[in-house]
């Protein structure tokens, strides 16, 4: 049986209790509730099916799936239950394996939409705490782009009998409050004391529609780069997620710029290429700051074959294209031995580069298409 517990010294053992947060101040519990509808919708079952088969009442079920009984109040044993339960009904193992990341984000927003501005939260702010990955922010990110992340998008959604909301649902108000809480954040939060949530909050910020974030995020690029390159890695990093971010709500001036003022140095080329691979999931060690990005490259301790993957599926991608095409550029000529020794991933290169290049008529990344056209061909002697 499956129950919200205490530990043998009475106090919380939530999933998150090594974070500090207790399942109450979480609260929200929509982004993990809204996958286990889709799970339990996958595994054709009701939710008094699913009840039953788990053994807990069916308010129960209802108020994980509501996320008005966040899933964080489960104790870390009955949610890996729960886990391996669903993977027994027949649910995706990829999409299960997902829940533990959706009960993350959920700590994310909830922790932003009810924190203060008590300095010593800002301490505690879970943007300060780890460099985040994909993973994790196209599930924080899923209520307000309605984009499903890649490994949840082919679930069958057969939850119920009515309609059936296509993302996790948050309120207008919820929305607007928190991108009002990233932007308080954003501006606390100095770029050079807390690097990692400045930059982390400026990367959410893309994804507020209203003109007062792209703004601000216009007056944030301006001002590190201030008629120069981003100097040092820091502001590189932060550079890079402003300008994906403008690039996201339709700018992409600040893209090109930061790709031919800051990417054309060869330290922050390959700091830009490490944070593709983390960001991935290929560097598999998780980090709490960005000091990593100096080392990860020259280490070898990726091979950069995932990363190739996904700049080439995503070359043509409507915000990145610019930033895609020269971090494949650069890879290759870091890692030459991908187009020399991965026959498919060559073939797959040079079809891709060539349905590019009649799509994308950007000067400057053109020619970068090019260079990897003649790379392909290179390696293909």
């Amino acid at each position: 049986m499956l129950r919200e517990g205490k530990s043998a010294v009475g106090g919380p053992k939530t999933l998150t209790a090594m974070q500090g947060s207790s399942a109450a101040e979480a609260g929200v519990g929509v982004i993990s509730g809204y996958v286990l509808k889709l799970l339990r919708g996958s595994v054709d079952m009701s939710q008094a099916c699913l009840a039953e088969r788990l053994a807990v009442d069916v308010s129960t079920i209802q108020g994980w799936e509501s996320g008005r009984r966040p899933l964080t109040s489960l104790r870390v044993s009955d949610f890996r239950r729960l886990q391996a339960r669903l993977s027994e009904f027949g649910a995706s193992p990829a999409a299960v394996a997902s829940l533990h990341d959706a009960v993350e984000a959920d700590e994310v927003l909830s922790q932003i939409l009810n924190g203060d501005d008590d300095p010593a939260e800002l301490q505690r702010n879970p943007l300060a705490l780890t460099v985040h990955r994909r993973r994790l922010v196209n599930l924080l990110t899923w209520p307000f782009t309605g984009i499903a992340p890649p490994h949840l998008r082919e679930l069958p959604a057969r939850p119920g009998r009515g309609p059936v909301a296509d993302r996790p649902v948050l309120t207008m108000d919820e929305q607007q409050k928190f991108f009002d809480r990233l932007l308080s954040v954003a501006e606390r939060a100095g770029p050079h004391d807390m690097p990692v949530l400045h930059r982390q909050a400026i990367y959410l910020l893309g994804f507020d529609l209203r003109s007062e974030s792209a703004d601000w995020l216009t007056a944030q690029q301006q001002r590190t780069f201030a008629g120069r390159k981003a100097a040092d890695l820091t502001s590189s990093i932060a550079a890079r997620s402003a300008a994906v971010a403008l690039a996201r709500r339709g700018d992409s001036d600040p893209l090109r710029y930061f790709i031919k003022n800051t990417l054309n140095d060869e330290r922050h080329a390959a700091a830009n290429l490490a944070y593709w691979a983390y960001w991935l999931g290929e560097i598999d060690e998780p980090h709490a700051d960005d000091a990593f990005l100096l080392t990860a490259t020259s280490a070898r301790t990726w091979s950069g074959g995932r990363l190739a993957n996904h700049l080439l599926e995503h070359l043509t991608d409507q915000v990145n294209a610019p930033l895609n095409v020269h971090s494949l550029w650069h890879l290759v000529l870091a890692r030459p031995e991908l187009l020399r020794y991965d026959n498919a991933l060559r073939r797959r290169a040079g079809e891709l580069v060539e349905e590019a290049l009649d799509k994308i008529t950007d000067l400057y990344t053109t020619v970068e298409l090019n260079n990897l056209r003649c790379a392909v061909q290179l390696a293909d002697r």
